[in-house]
């Protein structure tokens, strides 16, 4: 028989055990140690950015402060993001040699679990793109659901982590007021498109369920998919001095200020699969140009000067063809006819296009 995976069941607890146990775990394992699978959920409301960010170039320190939000850094990849006790975070850590060697595949197992649970609860859940949970499909019927939740993973020292939380509700004005965004139209796109492309499991289900009950379906689930049982058990004395250690570090100016590069607005913010809202400026013979721009299904806003006016505008695109534009400048313009004359071409045309009417 295989050895049973040990269960630890945090409940709501400080904000910082959330990172710190899962931290130290994954620091502290040998091959001798058990896999371990933590489900936990925040009392305080918190930040996190990804391993490879730059602090002041994803998030607004004072806004942050202003909101009372802690901000850590962690050890995984991915993008900043908002958590707190509407979220149910699941955390799998496994000695390396007890996993596939292709992340890819790691990805495929340990996600398993969440996925069946929530096609249990009538939700059409998929896996794509290695490590997005997506619920449903837009009305032309394609695989182009919503996210329903965040995962990150890779390897520390000789373990091989996967985390990642269910959305039961989601504070998307909190979340848009943390970024530091290079401008207000910036922010104003990323939180439409993340309204758009992130939802949650009460908005989705017709009647509400409690984060322990899907807790313990993805339970039954863990032990069904990986074939080894879920046996409680508890963190031994070297785990405990470790966590304490690690929440230090974590939460620490030195820790959190790595990679400071300029400290300048982000330029790229991805929202979800194959949707990311992007600034950009570039001179264009006479014309000065800022671009914020989202792809995939996405909405595309730029500025640009154009003789005497200075103009700002917005695309809704789908499949790199405009399916509406509208135009704005200072001075006022009525543009009606030229946006017209945008719709059905391709976004990389616009400029061009808008030379010649």
């Amino acid at each position: 028989m295989p050895p049973p995976i040990r269960l630890l069941s945090l409940g709501t607890t400080h904000w910082l055990n959330t990172q710190a146990v899962y931290h130290a775990l994954a620091e502290t394992m040998t091959a001798e140690s058990p896999d371990t699978i933590i489900f936990a959920q925040p009392l305080q409301p918190y930040l996190c950015i990804g391993y490879h960010q730059e602090l002041d170039s994803v998030l607004d320190r004072q806004a942050c402060a202003r909101m009372s939000l802690p901000i850590v850094r962690r050890r995984v990849g991915g993008g900043a993001t908002y958590l707190d006790v509407n979220q149910l975070f699941y955390q799998c850590i496994f000695h390396h040699t007890r996993l596939p060697a292709i992340i890819t595949d790691v990805y495929a197992r340990l996600l398993a679990a969440p996925v069946a649970t929530l096609k249990s609860l009538g939700l059409n859940a998929e896996l794509r793109d290695e490590n997005e949970i997506e619920v449903g499909r837009d009305p032309s019927g394609r695989p182009d659901g919503k996210r329903i939740a965040g995962i990150g993973g890779g390897r520390i020292g000789e373990s091989a982590v996967v985390v990642g939380n269910i959305l039961f509700n989601f504070d998307y004005n909190v979340m848009t007021q943390a970024w530091r965004a290079p401008s207000e139209s910036f922010r104003r796109l990323a939180s439409q498109s993340l309204r758009e492309r992130v939802t949650t499991l009460w908005s989705e289900l017709p009647l509400p369920i409690s984060p322990q009950e899907v807790q313990r379906m993805m339970i039954e689930e863990f032990a069904r998919v990986l074939k080894r049982p879920l046996e409680p058990g508890n963190l031994t004395p070297v785990e405990e001095e470790k966590i304490k250690e690690v929440g230090k570090r974590l939460k620490s100016y030195n820790w959190l200020a790595m990679h400071q590069n300029g400290a300048k607005p982000m330029k790229s913010l991805k929202i979800s699969r194959g949707v990311f809202i992007r600034a950009e400026e570039l001179t264009v013979g006479e014309y000065q140009l800022r671009a914020t721009i989202s792809r995939g299904v996405f909405i595309r806003a730029e500025e640009l000067t154009v003789g005497e006016y200075q103009l700002r505008a917005t695309f809704r695109v789908r499949d790199d063809v405009i399916e509406h534009a509208v135009l704005e400048s200072e001075p006022e313009r009525d543009w009606g006819e030229t946006t017209t004359n945008l719709t059905g071409i391709k976004v990389k045309d616009w400029r061009e296009t808008l030379k010649m009417l």
